[in-house]
């Protein structure tokens, strides 16, 4: 019996709404990942799409409208209403159908027409509100999370051309064509989740390249770093989900950069008082830097990496009040300095 099956999908976005609402976004990211490729498997066995695969798009735009790419949930919500909107003779057939389905309509519809609006594209926006208008009155106190200010308006291909090289015609080529292989126009729908960017057998390299490009801007450009750290981390953990080979079995030459654009988003968050993103990318250093613990015992920029991202965890659970989680991170701290 699948995933999918068992109640996998709903079990992960009911988890990535409660991390939406408590500020874990770097978690929230994840779970929605997750639960979205379960959909998506489904999707790719059996279709067309479904109204429950409708109400995943609509979830999964919910907390990417909070903490994600601007373009992927724009994307997800507008397939979300097509979906709805093929369907709706299914929705107004039984009042069950109705009260499961019509708030995911109406939060897809509010979330389009939010970003639409925001992205200069008033008549598509328009016309999302049109729709949540005509839907209001059967559930009228439904409402959406605003953006986190700092990452609203920053989509991925926004971030990539902040970042991009300032060296030669030939550098900045690479760069708009690494662009274009990972990214998509918003009206387009045809990027909804993160992992859909590349194969699976790329997504560590692509994981990487973001990782890179944060970690050397995050001082300068904290917004687009921000915007691509998340991106990596969610990559790398949607990869450690799969158990993919990949990270599996190269976690000393991945894990580095993991930990690093963990280490870089939570100091920009730290600095831009996002006090609950920062002790959730923590626990991600945390969970990273045990991983990469037997790799420093060899290696010693490994073990360098380590030890940053250990200090760091040190200074963010002194700063929160949690004793138990200082202490545990200056025993991991003591470990890696009793290495010879």
């Amino acid at each position: 019996m699948s995933r999918v099956e068992t109640g996998y999908p709903e079990r992960q976005f009911d988890d990535a709404v409660e991390k939406l609402r408590g500020g874990q976004g770097a978690s929230a990211l994840v779970s929605a990942e997750n639960g979205l490729h379960a959909w998506l498997d489904r999707f790719e066995r059996h279709d067309p799409f479904t109204l429950d695969m409708a109400r995943a798009l609509s979830q999964h735009a919910e907390v990417l409208h909070r903490w994600g790419d601007p373009d992927l949930a724009v994307g997800a919500a507008d397939l979300a209403i097509r979906t709805f909107l093929n369907r709706r003779d299914e929705i107004n057939g039984t009042v069950a159908a109705r009260t499961r389905y019509v708030p995911a309509f109406i939060k897809a519809g509010l979330i389009a027409a939010d970003i639409h609006e925001r992205f200069g594209r008033s008549s598509i926006a328009a016309s999302a509100r049109g729709l949540v208008k005509d839907a209001g009155p059967v559930l009228p106190s439904v409402s959406i999370e605003a953006p986190v200010p700092l990452l609203a308006d920053m989509t991925l291909a926004r971030a990539l051309k902040m970042v991009a090289p300032a060296g030669n015609e030939q550098e900045r080529a690479r760069s708009r064509e690494f662009t274009a292989a990972v990214t998509a126009p918003a009206t387009d729908c045809s990027l909804v989740t993160s992992y859909l960017r590349c194969t699976s057998d790329d997504a560590p390299m692509v994981a990487g390249m973001f990782a890179a490009a944060a970690t050397a801007t995050w001082e300068r450009e904290p917004a687009a770093s921000l915007r691509l750290g998340l991106e990596a981390h969610v990559l790398y953990a949607h990869q450690s989900e799969r158990q993919s080979s990949e990270l599996r079995h190269n976690m000393g030459e991945h894990g580095p950069s993991w930990a690093l654009v963990l280490l870089a988003c939570s100091q920009i968050t730290a600095r831009n008082g996002l006090r609950e993103l920062t002790l959730d990318l923590s626990s991600w250093i945390a969970s990273t830097v045990a991983a990469l613990t037997p790799f420093a015992v060899t290696d010693l920029e490994t073990r360098s990496v380590a030890h940053d991202c250990t200090s760091w965890r040190v200074e963010l659970m002194r700063a929160a009040g949690d004793r138990k989680g200082a202490a545990a991170a200056r025993k991991a701290l003591r470990t890696l300095d009793a290495m010879p």
